[in-house]
């Protein structure tokens, strides 16, 4: 039972992280940019040679109701990743071949006022604490370390093909099969990757101006999860001074399920996302042409049913888990 919340709370940290992107040594300068009086383009801007380095840090929530059970599974889990993305070289076409390299994981997850997870793969493993679950993910993540993924966009900054994602997947497969790292290595599909650089989507199609809204539909593949419906508005609020830039402030609102694959069943397992709803706010950079800065709140409830086989009878739970996250995607280094 233990290793199936693993899972479910794991991939879902993962498959909800999807939006920001930001630029470190820039941010040092002050803007240049003056706000017009009319609309502005606001589109990604990927200058050839630039290699910026994102951080994202989650923490998340989590009470499991379980049937028979006097009291519900409470989870307090802080996630951490940080990886490069490189900008090779510029198509033909106007678009571009970009780079993205894995740098580092951390994960702590306490449950029931114990430690169930703590890893970080900039730290020496600790040799006076043999806790099996946290090796199985040391292993794992630290075979996701360095590896690196190719992206190609057309000129609307539009993903039009991914190379080298079934040397990752791999990668994460020869450390073993161990039920709770299968969301984490499932999460790491072509769907998936494709969302990590997928910001010109939460963008608008046209120059806008404070007091435009703009909607956003968009269907993420999480694996075995099925689809992520995501369903926003999007407002450009204001120009704002986001430490030394002039900025974009983008607020946004929404909702979000997913639609299971009726073909899969991970480890015997069906999830569903009944209430799922978002709020965050962005900070665009025009000058630089990227998000530098994004919050964002969500408050989920689903249910989760997991077939499993005891004393030789096949039996059915199905659990209600309310979570809670806040994510924070900023800038760690441009060269």
């Amino acid at each position: 039972m233990k290793k199936h919340i693993l899972l479910i709370t794991v991939t879902l940290a993962l498959g909800l992280s999807w939006v920001g992107c930001n630029k470190s040594g820039k941010l040092d300068t002050v803007s240049k940019f003056t706000a017009p009086a009319g609309p502005v383009e606001l589109k990604l801007k990927w200058p050839v040679g630039e290699r910026v380095v994102q951080k994202i840090d989650m923490k998340m929530n989590v009470e499991i109701s379980v049937p028979n059970q006097p009291s519900s599974i409470k989870q307090d889990m802080t996630m951490g990743q940080d990886y490069a993305l490189s900008v090779l070289k510029e198509t033909a076409d106007g678009g571009h071949e970009v780079e993205m390299e894995f740098l580092s994981m951390r994960m702590k997850m306490d449950q029931g006022g114990k430690t169930a997870i703590d890893y970080d793969s900039t730290k020496k493993p600790s040799n006076d604490r043999k806790d099996p679950t946290t090796a199985t993910f040391q292993k794992t993540f630290q075979n996701l370390i360095g590896s690196k993924i190719q992206y190609f966009l057309d000129a609307s900054n539009h993903v039009e093909r991914i190379e080298g994602v079934d040397a990752l997947v791999n990668r994460l497969t020869t450390s073993g099969q161990g039920d709770a790292t299968a969301g984490v290595k499932s999460m790491f599909n072509e769907g998936y990757l494709k969302q990590m650089i997928g910001d010109s989507r939460y963008l608008p199609s046209k120059p806008v101006q404070p007091g435009d809204t703009w909607p956003i539909k968009i269907d993420i593949a999480m694996g075995d999860l099925g689809t992520m419906e995501m369903n926003y508005d999007f407002t450009f609020q204001s120009w704002e001074q986001h430490g030394k830039r002039n900025c974009a402030r983008l607020e946004f609102q929404g909702t979000f399920k997913n639609k299971p694959d009726q073909n899969s069943k991970p480890a015997g397992m069906t999830m569903t996302i009944q209430d799922g709803n978002s709020s965050g706010i962005s900070w665009f950079d025009p000058e630089l042409g990227i998000i530098v800065e994004t919050t964002v709140n969500q408050d989920i409830k689903m249910t989760m049913t997991i077939t499993m086989s005891q004393r030789g009878k096949t039996i059915t739970q199905t659990m209600t888990n309310i979570m809670s996250q806040a994510i924070t995607v900023k800038l760690d280094s441009v060269k």
